[in-house]
């Protein structure tokens, strides 16, 4: 099976830059940027405030990286797909695009930028049937491309609970040799956990495209009491063998959890049902 070409690209660019930046010592260093996130985590801790409408305590998912919407058909998979969706996960959303039009009527529209470019500003969106009690953005930077990978965290009200719900979108780190500019950004996702204990879904693009990347990815969301999803038949687009999209959840029952083949994206979209036990 050929390699997606934006992986494809990396590895041709990565045989240069170990061969002759990372011999000269000229590897940049990351750098973190966007909203700090011991902020957002002391809003996700915080008393709520007016709730507004609330999430029922059964509710859908997807999730799905767009590929910044540069293929064909993308419009048509996501309105069929999204359809009635509660919460919808997007990664490399681009502004331009209108998304908000292909799934109208969403009281909640987040979106935490990333790559930006004069005619293209991409970022992950987190579409929501409610408004979110809490919206914070957060960004983690390519130490190779020196671009940002964002993370959109929002938390919502839920129908006669006291409870609310965590929902973090994550377009992970994916150009970098070691696991440390990695391990980083899932430092921040530790630091959300830990200042929510109720229900939550974590999903996205995880670029886990490597056994260590995996196992720590894996660890974290053990720790915190979250297991991940199972696909059969398993449709997940895969680099190298690996799975790199994921759907993580806590205090959740699933039901249905699918991978749909499309042709309009180089990721299949993940979707499922979940239920307040």
């Amino acid at each position: 099976m050929p390699l997606p070409r934006k992986h494809s690209a990396f590895l041709a660019g990565l045989v240069l830059v170990t061969g002759a930046t990372l011999g000269a010592g000229l590897w940049p260093e990351s750098s973190p940027a966007g909203a700090d996130p011991a902020a957002c985590a002391r809003q996700l801790s915080a008393p709520p405030g007016d709730a507004g409408t609330s999430l029922a305590s059964e509710f859908e998912v997807l999730s799905w990286n767009l590929q910044k919407a540069s293929q064909t058909d993308w419009r048509r998979d996501l309105a069929s797909l999204g359809e009635g969706i509660e919460l919808t996960f997007l990664q490399e959303a681009t502004t331009e695009a209108a998304i908000a039009d292909v799934l109208p009527g969403r009281a909640g529209t987040a979106f935490a930028p990333g790559y930006e470019s004069e005619n293209l500003h991409t970022g992950v969106m987190t579409l929501s049937q409610v408004a979110p009690l809490v919206e914070c953005d957060l960004q983690s930077m390519e130490p190779w491309l020196g671009t940002p990978k964002a993370m959109a965290v929002t938390q919502y009200p839920l129908t006669g609970r006291d409870e609310r719900l965590l929902a973090i979108n994550i377009h992970a780190v994916n150009f970098a040799l070691g696991l440390e500019d990695y391990q980083g950004q899932l430092a921040q996702l530790d630091a959300l956990l830990n200042s929510h204990g109720g229900p939550a879904v974590v999903a996205g693009d995880f670029n886990t495209w490597r056994q260590a990347r995996q196992l720590a990815l894996l660890e974290l969301m053990q720790r915190h009491g979250l297991r991940g999803l199972d696909f059969e038949p398993d449709h997940r687009s895969t680099f190298l063998g690996q799975a790199v999209d994921h759907i993580f959840i806590r205090g959740l029952e699933a039901s249905a959890p699918r991978a749909v083949p499309v042709t309009s994206s180089d990721h299949n979209p993940l979707l499922v049902s979940l239920r307040l036990p």
